[in-house]
């Protein structure tokens, strides 16, 4: 019986999606060695389709954990998939930081991370820093083209009479915590910031001139010179969380008073980065009694029109941008503190980019 060349059952078996390419593992040792290949995996992760399949992650209190397709219809949670936490039950809380390429980076309350890739159950501990003051602390992660390796970002502000800021480095490639030399003179003002063309971004607090108070500022760390630099809010009045849309830096300003909330992207305009108000978005308190409709941040979707959106922490939808149009998306639950993250679909190993997935 004639056979297809391998080069088209490769080509082929990029087009599935993981569910289906984890079952054809054991259809023969040529596939399992094909499908378990780190360059396959990466060319896989490059495909359209791939990119196409995003799904939510919520990580509900109780260590629940639940994936759903934000594209899926319907008013019901019929679509949600409940997927197991990779390690038994404790009595430390995880916080989902961020994915990239897949891979999420998981960080429990005593500052142990992990990367996890929930596609394929396949879960590597990681070494945690050595150096665990008691002070503000914020995580990020990212894949760093620079140097090409996974990082984990952690920021550190050491003291709260000094008001200084320093940055703990992960990489994969050496499975190490380092110190960066270089401090700056603030502290973080929120747990979450985002990553923008190879530089973290998050809200700090600073002293104002003449020490007499604190004013807020997005501070970024850049990751292949090392070095902090400082970015103007839009606005210094009500909640602002950062994110990255449509390839911009972007800003999500909410009113003390729940009236309205805005989007702001960081623009380019004759050679100085300027904030511009894109988009108002019409969410307001339909009771009194349920007060402001406070809306984070939760992440954009790869096509740059939709993103989502959580609404007084137990409520989330998609809104579209181009239409300004929203749905709910239905799951089961509270979202308590966690921000739902987006993540791919894929093969990669948390491993590290070099490594064959035969464990999975």
């Amino acid at each position: 019986m004639a056979t297809l060349p391998d080069e088209i059952i490769e080509n082929i078996l990029l087009r599935l999606p993981v569910k289906s390419l984890l079952r054809f593992r054991c259809v023969c040792k040529a596939w399992r060695a094909l499908i378990s290949d780190s360059e396959f995996a990466e060319m896989h992760y490059q495909q359209p389709q791939t990119q196409a399949r995003s799904r939510v992650l919520i990580s509900c209190p109780g260590r629940v954990i639940q994936s759903m397709d934000p594209d899926a219809s319907g008013n019901d949670n019929s679509g949600v998939v409940s997927i197991d936490y990779p390690l038994e039950p404790s009595n430390s809380v995880f916080q989902i930081l961020d994915s990239c390429d897949g891979l999420l980076c998981v960080i429990d309350s005593f500052h142990n991370p992990a990367l996890w890739n929930p596609s394929t159950r396949q879960f590597n501990p990681l070494p945690k820093p050595s150096f665990l003051e008691n002070s503000d602390i914020l995580y990020g992660f990212t894949y760093d083209y620079s140097s090409d390796d996974y990082k984990i970002v952690r920021v550190v502000s050491t003291s709260r009479d000094v008001i200084k800021t320093e940055i703990d480095v992960f990489e994969l490639k050496t499975n190490e915590w380092r110190r960066v030399e270089e401090t700056h003179y603030s502290r973080p003002a929120w747990d979450v910031g985002t990553f923008h063309n190879g530089a973290f971004y998050w809200l700090a607090w600073r002293l104002t001139e003449g020490h007499e108070g604190f004013s807020r500022v997005v501070v970024s760390f850049d990751l292949k010179e090392e070095r902090f630099n400082e970015v103007e809010l839009p606005s210094d009045v009500g909640i602002i969380n950062l994110r990255v849309f449509g390839g911009y830096l972007s800003a999500m300003y909410h009113d003390l008073y729940g009236e309205l909330t805005k989007m702001w992207v960081m623009e380019e305009k004759s050679g100085k980065d300027s904030w511009a108000n894109v988009a108002t978005l019409p969410f307001r308190s339909e009771n009194d009694s349920d007060g402001p409709l406070l809306c984070w941040f939760a992440n954009f979707l790869k096509n740059g029109g939709e993103f989502l959106l959580v609404i007084n922490k137990w409520k989330l939808i998609l809104y579209d941008f181009k239409t300004k149009t929203h749905k709910d998306i239905m799951f089961s639950g509270d979202l308590g503190l966690s921000i739902p993250v987006l993540y791919t679909e894929t093969l990669v190993s948390p491993y590290g980019i070099n490594e064959t997935n035969e464990d999975i």
